[in-house]
């Protein structure tokens, strides 16, 4: 019903009816006649920018809209010689044959600090109730260390958390098919559904938050991608879930069975006469090409305008979002970024970089709401100040930052917030978001909805933004 791409040549991502009443018809598969363009983002630094995991529940953990940059191999910020890990770099702590230092500066109070760091260690390894080891006591450190740094971005990965990531962003694992992300009152909530998924088979609702995972309390979980290492599992096996409901105030039960997913980040369908629509669930790989394919395929079946559908969308891969915008847009500043990387403040521009696919006159509408995160704010934010591009649904999410994911000698991995960045106005949407043009809300019973399961009839959204743009049409 729906097609993905899966060209072999692309990078990897460094390590988401017409005038019938019922449900939606299937959105069209990419043309495979879709004309190709060389993408411009470097291969290798590949930036995420997220605020939602995809649920890997659809097997892993999800997309760290959190994540902003994997970098494999790595080229760390410490000035390793070439070839040489984070791990084997000098560190100082004598381990026999090797020598491992930590260098601080002869700042004021650094002494004091270190003499409290001393004593607090000591006596947590001579008086904690349980026995750890130096190893294990150093393992706490780095985590508690990276956990504390401010950001909620910011925290640490196991192996097999880095390794669920890097499956769901390729589109493929094992889970259930919704994707949750961590809102700001701290709860996992569901923010979109896989179409044909276990979960939308059993009944999940968009908005509803977990309570319990075979029998865990999700309050006692870091992150979400905690919570998806206890949704996914083996293919066949079931996970049983406790949630609560706000639409009807209640608790709910799910019993999902595990499956396979392929999660097709675009799907497209022209909506009327002169008007096409494309819905955006992640900026995961190949979001760009698909993204392409799908515009140029609606302009064959006779679009002049688009509606962009980005709601629920909690981000992705920035060089998906930057590459996507190259689509519409000509040669251009999309955003500015203001960072530190390798000890050191810096600045940087992304840019659109060949002509644009479209004609000068198309016109788009952009869907947004609270659950539009990321990427979705800086391409909508984008379209909005370089093509006049209209909001429509209520205020986004708000994350205005994005982060790097530094892969480890043993696959554990650090996200760091490293950088903000700026649309071409200047604007940050960090902890604000983007203020929609037109606020609408939708019916509480509509909203539990996944955006493909809801009629024309019931998507206000949708149709004011097929209001704004039939008179536009030739």
């Amino acid at each position: 019903m729906y097609t993905q791409n899966n060209d072999p040549n692309q990078p990897e991502g460094g390590n988401h009816y017409l005038h019938r009443q019922e449900m939606p018809e299937p959105l069209a598969p990419a043309s495979p006649s879709a004309q190709k363009r060389k993408l411009f983002w470097p291969v290798f630094f590949a930036i995420l920018l997220t605020a939602s995991l995809t649920f890997v529940l659809t097997a892993a953990a999800g997309y760290i809209f959190y994540g902003d940059a994997v970098r494999k191999g790595i080229e760390n910020s410490l000035g390793s010689e070439p070839g040489e890990t984070d791990a084997e770099k000098p560190s100082g702590i004598d381990t026999g044959e090797d020598k491992r230092t930590l260098t601080f500066t002869d700042e004021e109070g650094i002494e004091e600090a270190l003499d409290k760091f001393s004593t607090v260690y000591n006596l947590l390894q001579d008086n904690y109730y349980q026995a750890f080891s130096d190893a294990e006591m150093i393992q706490k450190m780095t985590e508690g260390l990276i956990n504390e740094m401010g950001s909620p971005y910011t925290f640490y990965l196991t192996p097999e958390y880095h390794d669920a990531v890097e499956d769901s962003m390729s589109g493929e694992y094992v889970g259930i098919g919704a994707i949750v992300m961590r809102d700001r009152d701290g709860v996992f909530v569901v923010n979109d559904i896989i179409p044909d998924s276990p979960a939308e088979s059993a009944g999940l609702y968009v908005g509803d938050i977990f309570v319990k995972v075979d029998g865990h309390d999700v309050s006692n979980f870091e992150d979400v991608n905690e919570l998806a290492a206890f949704v996914r599992g083996e293919e066949g096996t079931a996970v049983t879930l406790v949630l609560y409901r706000p639409v009807e105030d209640r608790e709910v039960t799910l019993r999902i069975l595990r499956r396979g997913i392929t999660n097709v980040s675009v799907r497209y369908r022209m909506l009327d006469k002169g008007i096409g629509y494309i819905h955006m669930t992640e900026f995961s790989d190949h979001a760009a090409e698909n993204f392409e394919n799908a515009v140029l395929d609606l302009m064959e079946q006779g679009a002049q305008h688009l509606v962009i559908d980005l709601r629920n969308n909690g981000g992705g891969y920035a060089h998906e979002c930057v590459n996507m915008l190259d689509v519409l847009l000509p040669p251009a500043t999309v955003a500015t970024i203001e960072g530190r990387e390798d000890g050191k403040d810096y600045k940087d521009e992304w840019k659109t970089r060949t002509a644009t696919l479209v004609p000068e006159d198309m016109r788009f509408v952009i869907l947004l709401n609270r659950y539009s995160a990321s990427a979705s704010e800086l391409f909508s934010g984008a379209m909005r100040d370089l093509a006049g591009a209209v909001i429509v649904g209520e205020q986004s999410y708000g994350k205005g930052v994005g982060t790097m994911t530094w892969q480890l000698s043993d696959r554990s991995a650090i996200q760091i917030t490293g950088f903000e960045y700026f649309l071409p106005n200047g604007e940050s949407v960090e902890g604000v978001g983007l203020v929609p043009d037109y606020d609408i809300l939708l019916a509480p019973e509509v909203e539990v909805k996944a955006p493909n399961q809801r009629t024309l009839e019931e998507d206000t959204q949708l149709q004011k933004a097929l209001d704004l743009l039939k008179s536009k049409v030739r």
